[in-house]
């Protein structure tokens, strides 16, 4: 940095309080011109923190020729280094592009919880579920609070800044519903953002460790919100702040390198696609005794309970979602909590039952009674609804109230902290499925996965303490209203079952369906999609040709790009050998089967479809487009050349 000029505002006019600055100044910023301006005119002392803006108008903008290249403003309690600078100057260039712009997160050091904390997070931040980009080993993320202490500025977002309407006192409430002094601080943070970001500023994060490196924090220097405990903020640490950047793939896949809470993924223990961490308390904070907190009681298994129909989640005010942990209810955001707490309703009337391990395993809660006090089919909660979609839960006396800590305590009253968006099981488990899996629409003919996105849970009005998105652009909403899957899109809040399953068949091992109905939320439509997880199958005799020869075959099938399927092989051979043979892209899940082995595979039928092949024989250059079609047509089977018969449905192998 060549030269830097520091100004220092304020409202104060007594000569001893400006000498103090001024010596101050001189001590600390020797190599730097130093002045002290001072408005003490103001009729408003929040006035102040919008002095600067004539500054960077006519000495940044207007009358600078050439002198400064940056203008950053800082409020006065924030430490910022040159290395934050320089991470500034370098992702400014990077995100240029993209329209974005890279941020900090204001952090404190916590003496109770041993580590630095946010300053501006009630919530773990599931990144997935945010508007993100990825950059090499970096995913660059927008934050539920987009909020920083402070904007820096080049001439080129110094020009736009001027223009936009953040620029003005008055004219910047239309842009947000902040304070006087936090839209001074917000610069370009809600101007021109582009979709479907909900703002422009970013976060970098380390995808290996879900980590914010630390030339991305600013030093919050009063430490006023982590050893303070009335306040909900400062109370999650940096190391465990953000969950899920492991998740993204470079093509925009929601992998499911991080195993959730719903057992309903392969059977080496995959789960849903909705992260959840039952073990991990969202918020840090010593164990004390709550006589307030709602503990629950669970019943024997409940047997009249059909899977996931007319079922739903509780989202709270703060778009976390409720769940039982060791017998207490609690809530945590969407990817953090796990899935294993739903409420029945009929009518005025439900009940809360938790989810098992087991797949369709219920167990009935009661609040503050055992079970041998409860009925196994009681609707034992009153239910009040409300115009906007959402309903207060009464156990008793008492409403179940979300508190910022994460505990669901009694309340005695019903306001916003005690009303619950409902989000239908069978919705999840949907996503889940459309996440883990590909699927074929039957409409377009293309093969889709649930990608990474923002979501809604249908709020007219973000809260502060949203775990999504307290504060949005103008229009932004409406990116995260719906989420968009192939051609076709789904509110999560929708009442109505909006993916229906073709039945599986858990006798014969099968727990993924191989056909599913959407209904589009857009156009009230029905699409068709199937399963596309594509089994080669080969049966090879005991001579050695026929390794010559299933060489052959596979370096054929190797020329087919993106068809992702899964190779099975029945032989007498060495599985070691014959993994020698199958192409790289294909060595990842490879089955081998013993040829004495006689039945059906346990697990067959969740391929779809599936392709017996002999060996030696050649695959043409179509596969993948055979086999759409062969799924799109009512056939059910498909020769596709000399040695090659492929069957919609999988077949005993």
């Amino acid at each position: 940095m060549a030269a830097m000029d520091v100004i220092i505002v304020t409202n104060t006019l007594h000569k001893d309080e400006l000498g103090l600055l001024n010596r101050l100044s001189r001590e600390t910023l020797t190599k730097n011109g130093v002045s002290v301006r001072s408005y003490g005119d103001l009729t408003d002392g929040w006035d102040l923190t919008w002095c600067h803006k004539s500054i960077i108008a006519r000495e940044f903008i207007e009358e600078n020729h050439g002198r400064y290249t940056h203008f950053i403003y800082l409020e006065n309690d924030i430490r910022l280094s040159f290395l934050n600078f320089c991470y500034f100057v370098k992702y400014r260039e990077a995100l240029r592009g993209f329209g974005l712009l890279p941020s900090f997160i204001r952090v404190e050091y916590s003496t109770a919880l041993g580590g630095f904390t946010s300053s501006d997070v009630f919530w773990p931040v599931y990144v997935p579920v945010q508007s993100h980009v990825l950059l090499g080993d970096m995913v660059l993320v927008n934050m539920p609070n987009p909020y920083n202490p402070l904007f820096i500025l080049d001439l080129e977002l110094g020009v736009e800044y001027v223009q936009s309407p953040s620029f003005d006192r008055q004219a910047s409430r239309t842009v947000c519903r902040w304070g006087v002094a936090e839209r001074a601080a917000m610069g370009l943070c809600l101007e021109n953002v582009p979709a479907p970001f909900q703002s422009r500023y970013v976060t970098p994060i380390y995808q290996k460790t879900d980590t914010v490196p630390a030339f991305a924090w600013v030093w919050h220097m009063p430490n006023n919100y982590a050893d303070n405990p009335r306040s909900a903020l400062g109370k999650v640490r940096m190391d465990r702040m953000f969950v899920g950047a492991g998740e993204l793939g470079q093509d925009g896949r929601w992998s499911t390198t991080d195993p959730v809470a719903i057992d309903v993924g392969d059977r080496d223990g995959g789960r849903s696609a909705t992260a959840g961490r039952p073990d991990q308390s969202h918020h840090e904070k010593p164990a004390v005794a709550d006589v307030d907190a709602v503990s629950v009681h669970a019943s024997a298994v409940v047997e009249n309970v059909q899977a996931f129909r007319d079922l739903y989640y509780l989202v709270t005010r703060h778009d976390t979602v409720m769940f039982v942990n060791d017998g207490s209810v609690c809530h945590a955001p969407f990817g953090v909590a796990p899935w294993n707490l739903v409420i029945e309703l009929a009518a005025q009337k439900g009940r809360l039952l938790k989810r098992e391990k087991s797949l369709g395993e219920v167990r009935q809660l009661s609040v503050g009674r055992s079970d041998s006090d409860m009925g196994h089919t009681d609707l034992d909660c009153d239910i009040e609804n409300f115009s906007d979609g959402s309903i207060g839960v009464r156990t008793g006396d008492h409403y179940l109230g979300s508190d910022l800590d994460g505990v669901v305590r009694a309340k005695n009253w019903c306001r916003d902290w005690e009303r619950y968006q409902l989000v239908r099981a069978d919705t999840i488990e949907g996503l889940a499925l459309l996440r883990r899996y590909s699927w074929l629409c039957h409409t377009d003919r293309q093969i889709y996965s649930l990608a990474a996105q923002p979501i809604d849970f249908g709020r007219e009005l973000a809260a502060e303490s949203s775990a999504l998105a307290a504060s949005l652009a103008p229009g932004a909403i409406a990116f995260r209203r719906k989420i968009a899957f192939g051609p076709v899109a789904l509110k999560l809040t929708e009442r109505r079952p909006q993916i229906v399953f073709e039945p599986c068949n858990p006798a014969l091992g099968q727990i993924i369906p191989e056909r599913l109905e959407i209904l589009d939320s857009n156009t009230e439509a029905q699409s068709d999609f199937s399963l596309f997880r594509p089994l080669i199958h080969f049966s090879l005799g005991n001579e050695n040709s026929e390794l010559e020869k299933l060489r052959h075959s596979l370096d054929s099938l190797s020329r087919e790009a993106g068809l992702g399927a899964t190779i099975c092989i029945t032989s007498a051979q060495s599985a070691t050998d014959l993994m020698q043979l199958v192409p790289e892209q294909y060595r990842s899940g490879a089955l081998f089967l013993d040829a004495e082995m006689t039945g059906a595979l346990v697990g067959i039928l969740d391929f779809h479809p599936v392709v017996h092949a002999d060996a030696g024989c050649t695959f043409g250059t179509d596969l993948k487009g055979d086999l759409i079609e062969l799924l799109v047509s009512p056939k059910g089977e498909l020769v596709l050349g000399s040695g090659l018969k492929a069957y919609a449905s999988a077949q005993t192998i």
